[in-house]
């Protein structure tokens, strides 16, 4: 089995930097129509499915809440499906472009985080696995709708200075990038409060708490109030394109930074 994995991780890797190299190659291509458009999303599907055989590997040795290296990896694969599963319906393509490389390099980064998590005494373990399933499923929604923001920004940022070469007429419009990353927050954002919730609950009291684990936290509270902040300016003011760009990008970043010290610093569960 570990043979498995580790063949599925190394075919992973060929299939996510292959498809990261056909998304970039198409945004920038002269020409018209290519198959570079058509074999991107296939080759991430490849990468999805070479992933999911290393994860399905994982999961039948350990459990996600014991292995933040199988969470790690499980959250790329959610983003990559999340992609596959919207890019089409949403007209995101091109988001592509950034969805691949991230999930390339949460992939490889899982390799390096060698750390278990404790689960402490008196934690309920069916609760835990509900809270790590909504955040993993979280940060793959988020990491899309990031990916959504940043091509807004992009966009936007051309047309407004009237470069608009042959990559801007690939790109989405600004009303496409707009919604859809709406609809990701708004689908994501339950998965956020409720993780946020049990992170709470396992956490304890904050007079307890210090160094990574009060880092994390802090992460996670500053990413459900940016978040509700953009969610609810769009519904009451009507804020939405850069600015609410913008606000998502800085939710988003807080999620990473969350995952950046869980992988630093992991810590157990509810410490």
């Amino acid at each position: 089995m570990a043979t498995l994995a580790t063949i599925a991780f190394y075919l992973g890797v060929i299939a996510y930097s292959a498809a990261s190299t056909l998304f970039f190659l198409d945004l920038v291509r002269r020409d018209g129509a290519s198959t570079r458009a058509t074999w991107a999303p296939r080759l991430l599907g490849l990468a999805a499915a070479f992933h999911a055989v290393k994860v399905a590997v994982g999961l039948s040795r350990e459990a996600p809440m014991e292995s933040l290296h199988l969470a790690l990896s499980f959250s790329a694969l959610c983003a990559a499906g999340v992609y596959l599963l919207v890019h089409r319906r949403a007209n995101l393509f091109a988001t592509g472009a950034i969805v691949a490389p991230v999930a390339l390099t949460f992939l490889v980064a899982s390799q390096f985080v060698g750390a278990e998590a404790r689960v402490e005494d008196g934690i309920s373990r069916p609760l835990l696995a509900f809270h790590i399933a909504a955040n993993v499923l979280g940060v793959g929604l988020f990491v899309v709708a990031g990916a959504s923001g940043i091509l807004y920004l992009f966009q936007e940022r051309r047309l407004r200075a009237k470069q608009l070469g042959t990559s801007s007429n690939r790109l989405p419009s600004l009303d496409t990038l707009d919604r859809a990353t709406h609809r990701l927050l708004v689908i994501g954002f339950p998965l956020l409060t409720f993780g946020v919730v049990t992170g709470a609950v396992f956490s304890g009291h904050w007079e307890a708490m210090e160094g990574a684990a009060l880092a994390r936290s802090l992460f996670g509270y500053a990413t459900w109030v940016v978040l509700a902040a953009v969610l609810v300016a769009r519904r009451v003011a009507g804020v939405r394109g850069r600015r609410a760009a913008y606000g998502t990008l800085a939710g988003v970043l807080c999620v990473l930074l969350v995952v950046l010290v869980y992988a630093l610093k992991p810590g157990g569960h509810g410490s």
